[in-house]
């Protein structure tokens, strides 16, 4: 969920957990620099505001209304969900309660779980967030079944390929001048937030806007390669 450094627990699919959603807000507030939307975050925020009053929002329009820019280490572009108020409210949180619930960013929905790269020919590799442990009292959530609820095929395809295509991304990135930057972030920002059409399904989309990410990058890179095929 975060940018900024979790503590986490690795777990094991068969793991029993004690966890019980209070709604109580608290995983909303004191977001600060914590909340990356990714590209497919954006997408499905748009189409969720095209369906309630806003038939023309864009993925741009999220991330210009809601987001506000950063970079991580090696200089790649981010957006990070506003937030709001002395608590540092999620700006999406009104009145207690997430106002776009259904179309909350893939982090909001595993937490207060997340998952990372798998290890031994796993995918993935799951984990609990433990920097808020009043979290784990009462109930119990089976860790397979709450990743089976709340992490699609669809989120799971997006981030084999976000694994995949970001360690090239980041050489190229490395290998610019400073007077090259703009353009390179611009071209990230393009290619994964803004070249795609809100009424197509989004997989075959990123994945022809990451083969032209790359070849627009090895061509700031003067035609380098970046180690791939």
């Amino acid at each position: 969920m975060a940018v900024e450094e979790l503590v986490l627990r690795k777990l094991r699919p068969k793991d029993v957990v004690p966890f019980r959603c209070s709604q109580c807000g608290a995983c909303c507030r004191n977001l600060r620099g914590q909340l990356m939307l990714e590209s497919l975050d954006a997408y499905r925020l748009a189409n969720y505001f095209r369906a309630h009053g806003c038939p023309d929002m864009e993925m741009v329009d999220v991330i210009d209304a809601y987001t506000d820019p950063s970079l991580l280490p090696g200089n790649y572009p981010i957006f990070l969900v506003r937030v709001q108020g002395p608590d540092d409210a999620c700006v999406f949180l009104k009145e207690g309660a997430c106002s776009v619930y259904a179309a909350r960013p893939r982090a909001c929905r595993l937490y207060p779980f997340t998952v990372d790269a798998g290890e031994r020919g796993q995918d993935f590799s799951w984990y609990q967030c433990l920097e808020r442990p009043f979290h784990f009292t009462g109930g119990t959530v089976l860790v397979k079944d709450w990743f089976y609820r709340n992490f699609s095929k669809e989120d799971r395809a997006f981030m084999l390929r976000e694994w995949k295509i970001l360690p090239p991304i980041g050489k190229l990135l490395r290998n610019l001048d400073d007077h090259q930057m703009d353009d390179a972030h611009r071209e990230v920002i393009l290619l994964q937030y803004s070249f795609f059409d809100q009424e197509m399904p989004f997989l075959p989309q990123y994945d022809r806007n990451a083969a032209e990410l790359l070849r627009r990058l090895r061509r700031l890179n003067g035609g380098a390669g970046d180690g791939t095929t």
